[in-house]
């Protein structure tokens, strides 16, 4: 046996799909060569690692009622009649088979070897087709727990980032919210937690900018005013923006800019809101 052979065979063993006899092939071939044990080692922590790298998840609570309602609209199978009495009828017609001379076989002190070389090629050719069974049906089960871990909107949509950082502020043990109200009727709220140094500024309500104006966010730190770009509501007056940079302390401030943004870089309007963090 080659040293190739031997690791197919360790690989497989270490998924513990061998049978007896390619067990005790293993075995033989390891005694042979000691030198090996190393590969048979390996094999066997890197199961254990990814083994134990996976972690138990919950499936999804709707996960069983998915999987019934699957059954239940899947034709089965039904059991096949048992076989009735036989009669005359039932009876098919005996051809006689011609008459075959025997097979010439060799002496027994001529086969031996080149049949145990055959064995072996046999049977390490089911030992790598099981194997690679068996790594596919793994990866497909690695699959499907990552799949059932994840909620069922992120596999629907990918999320962007302002979504994952609100999601990172209201998860944090500081999360904190502050919600004045705007002069056109709507809401303003900052979301922000000082540990993760994360903050998302939230609008609801809020009407359309003029013609040729844009609303621009800036975090104002002490007497310093920071862009963060321009901010446009939806047409429900929804709009949400990540603060870049933000830092424990500062504060958020919206002002009416030409299209565009301040030319300056700076505030050219007393700002319609102002929230602040401390």
């Amino acid at each position: 046996m080659n040293e190739q052979l031997f690791r197919e065979l360790s690989a497989a063993r270490a998924l513990h799909v061998l049978s007896p006899e390619e067990e005790q092939t293993f075995s033989e071939a390891l005694a042979a060569h000691p030198e090996w044990l190393p590969v048979a080692d390996e094999d066997r922590e890197t199961v254990a690692r990814l083994s134990a790298s996976i972690a138990e998840v919950a499936p999804p609570a709707g996960a069983r009622t998915a999987m019934l309602d699957l059954i239940a609209r899947t034709p089965q199978f039904e059991a096949p009649e048992p076989p009735s009495a036989l009669g005359v009828a039932d009876l098919a017609p005996v051809v006689d088979e011609p008459v075959r001379a025997p097979e010439p076989t060799l002496p027994p002190e001529l086969l031996g070897a080149d049949d145990d070389q055959d064995d072996a090629e046999e049977s390490f050719t089911r030992s790598r087709r099981r194997a690679g069974w068996f790594g596919l049906a793994a990866s497909v089960a690695v699959l499907l727990a990552i799949a059932l871990a994840l909620p069922v909107t992120g596999m629907l949509a990918p999320k962007d980032p302002v979504s994952i950082a609100l999601q990172q502020v209201e998860s944090s043990n500081d999360a904190r919210t502050e919600t004045v109200a705007l002069a056109d009727g709507g809401q303003a709220t900052l979301h922000w937690s000082n540990s993760s140094q994360q903050a998302v500024f939230v609008a609801e309500g809020m009407r359309a900018a003029p013609a040729d104006r844009d609303y621009e966010l800036w975090i104002v730190r002490g007497d310093e005013p920071i862009s963060l770009g321009v901010m446009r509501a939806n047409n429900a007056g929804g709009a949400a923006v990540l603060a870049q940079g933000f830092e424990p302390g500062d504060a958020l401030a919206v002002t009416v800019e030409d299209r565009g943004g301040s030319r300056s870089g700076l505030p050219t309007t007393d700002p319609i809101a102002v929230i602040a963090s401390a």
